[in-house]
């Protein structure tokens, strides 16, 4: 037992080695602010454990029924449920960029790291593993913290790296001791740390395509960061402040993008739900996801309408054009597209994300010179048998009809009786939601006055009911609020809108300016999806509306405006604080939303696992190749006897199989007699049969003659027969590798 103990002891003391950087390293990074010295003590405990097991068969199997019943005592318990979801949670709110949580299971998640740096340490220190296992663990460590750009962290990992170069230097040399591997391996990593300058030494290209690599990486599969919205404030269309709408506005002249479009096309940046009489604000959470995930392609089908209207109601109105973008200026993060997208493709590095609102995104500020194409139906209010196709569409399927009619329908509670008897009164008569939507669109263009020069909004009246009652003029922001608010009113579920108005010219080429920065709404309909109506009259969509008049498809007649209504101040509540225009509510996030809002099923971490596995297997070819396994032989009898086992076994592969009773050299003789082999083995057979049934013992050049044999046979050997050899080298066990 004594002995069994002496020989578990290196082994366990390289696992407790490794423990202590991978904990010390990952607590580091996870930032939990416990200490890191009792996660030690129960991983050594653990290892121990463990390592005790194994000693005796029934030591294992006693090990393994306490294993058995600790780990179904924790998972009936309630608690150990409860403890789990907890850190579940913690984690991935963590890696969200969320690090709230995580200080409440402090002392849970050190116990958990704990656990499992002491399975994968003892794992990876087992003498079947070898070393490549304790590198590949090593090198997954380091390649977290470059992702994550902490190379301040790297220091942590030089206990995991030195117990790494141990088990490789004592895989190459297995008759060293540790006590001898041990001190060289640490010297030389130590000297590796002290030696590397401490600003690092430069390559600018290498630089730069490490930098590309890892922001493609983090932008791909991780992309948490903050991030720049786009607002019309940013064109000064927000002079109170962006918790107040309204007041006199100036637009530059200073050029924006330039657009490629077969059409005027309204390029939404932002899309608002909640209206609470002094902006409007996106409610819907700060879930992302990722364009191109998979995972998540039926929530991209439903948020743009890929689905709608149904295929059996296709028509010219519903066929795709191209809209390409070229940015002239910075710009937020927000990138302008039609509604309905259906495909996007980007230009450089910029990659595509979207939000549960239907906003597009980069995972950086827009610069000059960005592009982008999008596929997308280009419909508007207004286009001739629109109303048609709209109305056919309401009798079919509708999967978020009734999750779009609650969100979109919602109205704070002051709003008062004039302002619900508009939209009434000017929808009266009519039952097709279309033409109520038309109706309301044209009302607001015909009785209210276009201009930029505006009264302030006074902070205690509400902003729609002073515009329709009291002002009756503004611009694109009065115009859509009013809209969208009459919209819902009427039971139609609409939202506002805000982004840019692209008209082109003859040759398909709009230069959008700051002058076309805009706001409008986008009215949902039953079986169809999102249509863009904008109520603000023509020239305040910097032309003169003739395209949108065509159509009077449902237009009213014309109304007058309700008489001046004086709103008591205490209509609404006091104006809140300055808040950012994306909403994301982060504390109430879960588990679940996290991994949805990050793509769904996490393929990456799949490709990641298949990455590890083909780089092992790799590994494992160069490992069990013949002529790397001879290096670390150390007498000339094993070298002979490797070399003979891979004769034998690609002679098997090619059907040559010894007889019953058939001695090597009989056999060896044979097969040259019968020509199955253009390489001649009479004279490795008689090598062989000497060696084996004359007690001599091999010289080099026996080892030689069996190496060349077995190289001939290599050379005839068909690309199958050489793949079946490598999988039964990598197949076969430790013991067996001998001949």
């Amino acid at each position: 037992m004594r002995k069994a103990v002496l020989e578990k002891l290196p082994r366990l003391l390289l696992c407790l080695l490794m423990a202590v950087g991978l904990i010390y390293t990952v607590l580091g990074v996870l930032d939990t602010g416990e200490s890191p010295w009792q996660a030690f003590l129960v991983c050594a405990v653990i290892c121990a454990f463990l390592e005790g097991i194994t000693l005796t068969r029934k030591a294992a199997a006693l090990g393994s029924a306490l294993l058995i019943l600790v780990c179904l005592g924790w998972a009936i318990s309630g608690t150990g449920w409860r403890t789990l979801t907890d850190l579940l949670r913690a984690f991935t709110l963590k890696a969200a960029g969320i690090p709230g949580a995580l200080p409440l299971v402090a002392g849970d998640a050190s116990m958990a790291v704990a656990v499992i740096a002491a399975v994968l340490c003892f794992l990876c220190t087992r003498k079947g593993a070898g070393a490549p296992a304790a590198i590949l663990m090593t090198g997954g460590l380091l390649l977290m913290l470059w992702l994550m750009d902490r190379p301040e962290m790297m220091i942590r990992l030089l206990p995991t790296g030195i117990a790494a170069l141990t088990l490789l230097m004592m895989d190459r040399h297995p008759e060293a001791a540790l006590k001898r591997v041990f001190p060289w391996a640490a010297v030389i990593l130590l000297a590796a740390f002290l030696l590397t300058p401490g600003e690092g030494v430069v390559v600018p290209e290498l630089k730069e395509m490490a930098d590309s690599f890892r922001q493609t990486v983090m932008d791909r599969m991780f992309y948490t960061e903050p991030r720049d919205v786009f607002s019309l404030a940013s064109e000064g269309y927000y002079p109170q402040g962006s918790s107040q709408l309204g007041g006199s506005v100036t637009p530059s002249d200073h050029q924006v993008m330039q657009v490629s479009t077969p059409r005027t096309v309204y390029l939404r940046g932002v899309m608002m739900n909640q209206y609470d009489g002094r902006c409007w604000r996106n409610t819907l959470g700060g879930r992302r996801y990722l364009w191109d995930a998979s995972g998540m392609q039926n929530q991209r089908i439903l948020l743009f309408d890929q689905n709608l209207p149904a295929d059996g109601l296709a028509s010219a109105l519903t066929k795709e054009a191209d809209v390409s973008v070229r940015m002239l200026r910075d710009s937020a993060s927000t990138l302008f597209v039609p509604g309905r997208v259906r495909q996007i493709r980007t230009g450089g590095e910029l990659v595509p994300y979207y939000t549960n609102s239907a906003e597009i995104f980069a995972t950086r500020n827009l610069q000059a010179g960005d592009t982008w194409t999008v596929s997308a139906p280009l419909v508007m209010a207004g286009d001739p048998g629109l109303g048609t196709l709209v109305d056919a569409a309401s009798g079919h399927a509708d999967p978020q009809w009734e999750t779009v009619r609650e969100t979109y329908t919602a109205l704070p509670t002051h709003l008062e009786e004039p302002v619900w008897q508009m939209a009434t009164d000017v929808t009266e008569n009519l039952t097709k939601p279309y033409e109520k939507a038309f109706a309301l669109q044209n009302y607001l263009r015909r009785n209210y006055r276009y201009t930029l020069q505006v009264e302030n909004q006074p902070g205690n009246i509400d902003f729609v009911t002073n515009f329709l009652f009291n002002t009756r003029e503004g611009y694109c922001t009065y115009f859509a609020s009013a809209m969208t608010v009459l919209c819902r009113m009427a039971g139609i579920p609409a939202r506002y809108v805000e982004g840019y108005l692209a008209r082109p010219n003859g040759q398909g080429e709009a230069l959008v300016t700051g002058r076309d920065a805009h706001a409008w709404t986008e009215v949902y309909f039953q079986g169809f999806g999102w249509i863009p109506f904008d109520a603000t009259p023509g020239e305040g969509r910097g032309g003169s509306g003739a395209e949108e008049e065509k159509a009077k498809e449902g237009e009213p007649p014309l109304l007058t405006p309700t008489p001046t209504v004086t709103l008591a101040p205490e209509m609404i509540t006091p104006a809140p604080a300055e808040a950012p225009m994306e909403t994301a509510a982060p504390a109430k996030e879960t588990a679940e939303e996290y991994t949805a809002r990050r793509g769904g099923f996490p393929w990456w971490a799949v490709f990641a696992v298949i990455l590890l596995l083909c780089l092992a297997a790799v590994l494992r070819v160069w490992m069990t190749d013949p002529g790397r396994r001879e290096k670390k032989m150390t007498t000339e009898q094993e070298r002979f006897d490797l070399w003979m086992g891979e004769t034998v076994r690609m002679l098997s592969i090619r059907g040559m199989e010894r007889k019953a009773g058939e001695t090597i050299m009989s056999f060896t003789r044979r097969l040259d007699r019968e020509g199955k082999s253009s390489t001649s083995l009479s004279q490795f057979g008689e090598c062989a049969s000497l060696l084996h049934y004359g007690r001599v013992q091999a010289l080099s050049t026996d080892t030689d003659l069996a190496r060349k044999s077995a190289e001939g046979l290599w050379k005839e050997m068909s690309l199958k027969e050489k793949t079946e050899c490598i999988w039964r080298r990598c197949c076969q066990k430790k013991a067996d590798m001998v001949y």
